[in-house]
């Protein structure tokens, strides 16, 4: 066996104790003994991942998909480190790694900061995971919106991760203060660049949790009618019944009127009709309300009402007012088709006319003005004479 120098027999003794020791004398002192050692370690290096992948398949089951990622990529580390030390100790290199660690390491306080370090880090990581699994439990039981478990993950991962940071930043001895004033100054600037992107920022965190309507409900923005089918940070998706697809600001839908047709059990649908100036209003509302009474789109309570609402120009216009359950617009659009084809029937059976736009036109009695052809003399114009 070849003899070290001291030197290097201090630098290995604190990664090669008295048993390490003994066991290289006694079984890794030749150098068959050590290829054979070699290619054993090299075969339990599949063995390492199968196991981690086992590892990896177990707590997936139970913890979730990027849990299990990084139990495995921990277990197949430290199939890694135990197969690097035990091939240094076959070899009698372990020196070399006592070497390597005192140039990462460099010193006590220095290696303390990196374990707090990781631990910081690895307690992050947990928290995050905690946190998301019971923003998820929360969604699960419809105490919150999928929108606002969205945000939610958000919100408090980048909290973990900034307060994670400070504490990193602090332990390495950068100076907080400046980094501070530098974020204040951006803040300043990209306020001012990008106002209307932070109202429409903070407009989604007052959808959040004013919650207004919700995804698949039926309002109506300014012009914009449709049904709701994602809200963001930013923006609010709507289909409208024409198959188009608007994204609405959020800091336009907090500003303008909102109307959820879905947040009530039922909707008013308005249907006008108009009979002439000489048709008795009392029996035309009474057909009109008798001829809409049994139709299945609408509901029983409340009764539907019918009133005259105006004069118009050829006739005296009556408004047929019915009441549908669970508001959609495909529902309140067959309620009006039914109202209107009720009406029209009772109208014909009754032989109430609905009168069409009309134009009197009277001749006068005066004979008014007449244009007559000017003379020659008045156009100062005669014949031409050679």
């Amino acid at each position: 066996m070849v003899r070290l120098p001291s030197i290097v027999l201090s630098l290995q003794s604190p990664l090669r104790p008295d048993p390490i020791l003994r066991l290289q004398e006694l079984y890794f002192s030749s150098f068959e003994t050590q290829v054979f050692a070699t290619l054993f370690l090299i075969a339990l290096l599949p063995l390492g991942a199968e196991v981690a992948s086992h590892v990896r398949t177990r707590v997936r089951r139970r913890y979730g998909r990027q849990l299990a990622e990084a139990s495995s990529v921990l277990v197949l580390a430290a199939v890694v480190v135990a197969d690097v030390y035990a091939f240094s100790v076959v070899w009698h290199v372990t020196y070399m790694l006592r070497y390597t660690l005192d140039v990462m390491l460099i010193d006590r306080w220095l290696a303390a900061r990196q374990l707090v370090s990781a631990a910081v880090a690895v307690t992050a990581y947990l928290a995050i995971r905690f946190v998301n699994r019971s923003i998820d439990k929360l969604a699960q039981t419809d105490a919150i919106t999928k929108h606002q478990s969205e945000v939610a993950y958000h919100v408090t991962d980048i909290c973990i991760v900034g307060f994670a940071g400070t504490i990193l930043l602090s332990l390495w001895g950068i100076d907080l203060t400046n980094i501070f004033i530098g974020a204040g100054a951006i803040t300043a600037v990209v306020a001012l660049t990008a106002r209307e992107t932070l109202a429409a920022m903070l407009a989604g965190f007052i959808l959040l949790f004013s919650r207004p309507f919700y995804v698949g409900d039926w309002i109506a923005i300014d012009e914009t009618t449709g049904i709701v089918t994602d809200v963001t940070i930013f923006t609010t998706k709507i289909q409208t019944f024409g198959d188009r697809h608007v994204l609405v600001p959020n800091d336009q839908v907090t500003s303008s009127p909102l109307i959820n047709y879905s947040r009530n059990d039922q909707l008013r649908v308005d249907v006008e009709v108009g009979v002439g100036y000489d048709t008795d209003l009392e029996h035309a509302r009474a057909v009109v309300a008798d001829a809409v009474a049994d139709l299945e789109e609408i509901k029983n309570a409340p009764n539907p009402q019918v009133v005259a609402t105006r004069f118009d120009d050829s006739a005296i216009t009556l408004e047929c007012r019915v009441w549908i359950g669970d508001p959609t617009m495909r529902r309140k659009l067959d309620a009006q088709t039914a109202v209107i084809e009720a009406i029209v029937d009772a109208f014909d059976r009754e032989g109430i006319e609905i009168p069409y736009p009309q134009r009197v036109h009277a001749a006068r009695d005066d004979p008014g003005f007449r244009v007559r052809s000017a003379t020659p003399e008045e156009t100062e114009l005669g014949t031409a004479t050679d």
